[in-house]
This record gives structure tokens, sequence and C-alpha cells, in this order.
């Protein structure tokens, strides 16, 4: 059936967080409106639609409730508009996560308690704010998975810390 085909395309759409290309008749009018009134009481509105953002972290703007086509903004100044946007702000340094002590069975009945540390770094704040809700979750969930499905892939620490020495 066509009609099923559309419905689906518009579920996937809106699932990826994606905005369909162009804006609505209302969206250009509160866009007009608050441009006139930015223009309006410029010197003191200025101060209010001008953000900064610092060297390791990346804004991510939607206009009513859309994400903004293009890249997450920054580093630096960039504009937006009080009234329409929203932007949240992702912090892309380097972040570690401790994964507590498990144990684990080996094939030769062997039990092991495992713990780790996970470094992990942002690449794309857009996708990261529009698919996860916890990523240090999302991440300690997929560590763990990965551990207890091969443990012996895993040096331990005192071997790793010869391994250093020579």
């Amino acid at each position: 059936h066509p009609r099923q085909s559309h419905s689906n395309t518009l579920l996937l759409g809106f699932s990826l967080g994606v905005k369909s290309p162009g804006l609505g008749v209302c969206e250009w009018l509160l866009t007009i409106f608050s441009f006139l009134f930015i223009i309006l009481t410029f010197p003191i509105s200025v101060w209010f639609c001008m953000k900064v953002v610092r060297e390791y972290e990346r804004a991510i703007v939607f206009r009513l409730g859309h994400l903004l086509p293009g890249r997450a903004k920054g580093p630096g100044l960039f504009f937006f508009l009080p009234c329409l946007d929203t932007y949240h702000k992702i912090d892309l340094r380097l972040k570690t996560l401790e994964i507590p002590f498990h144990q684990v069975v080996t094939k030769d009945m062997v039990t092991l308690e495992i713990d780790a540390v996970c470094y992990y770094r942002l690449e794309n704040a857009s996708l990261l704010l529009t698919t996860l809700t916890s990523i240090s979750s999302a991440i300690q969930l997929l560590v763990q998975t990965t551990i207890l499905k091969n443990p012996r892939s895993y040096k331990a620490p005192m071997y790793l810390s010869c391994l250093r020495l020579f």
C-alpha cells in the first residue's frame, strides 16, 4: 500500500529527529516577528541573542522543537532567537567511566573478577543529543557486555605494568 509506506517514512523522519525541508507558515511568521522584535529593541536584545561556547563545547540549537540543519555551533559566539530557539551545550572533552567489579566464569570454570575504566570522547554532538538520553549508561552497558562476552582478551594490570617497564 502506498499510504502505508508514506506513514513509515514519516515515522522514520520523526524518530531520527530530522526536520522536514521548508518552514511552515506559522514558523515563518514567528521567525519574522522575532527578528522584528530584536531589531526594534536592538541595544538591549543583542545581549540576549548572543551566547558564548567554549573551545571544548558545542551548542546544538533547536527552533520550535526541531533541530536546525547544519553542524553544531561553536567554539565562539553564536546567534539565536531567544523566543523561538533553545540550545544545549555538549562537552566534547575526554571523559572517564569506571565499570564496577563483575564476576565472570571462563570456559575452563575459573571465576574472574573484572573491572574496567573506559575513556570516551564525543564526536557528533547533534547525533548524541537527538538519539541517546544517557551516554554514560549506554557506554557502561556496552563495556560490561563486551567484557562478559570475552574476558580473555583483556590483560591483567600487573602484566601491563610489566610490559611498560621493558
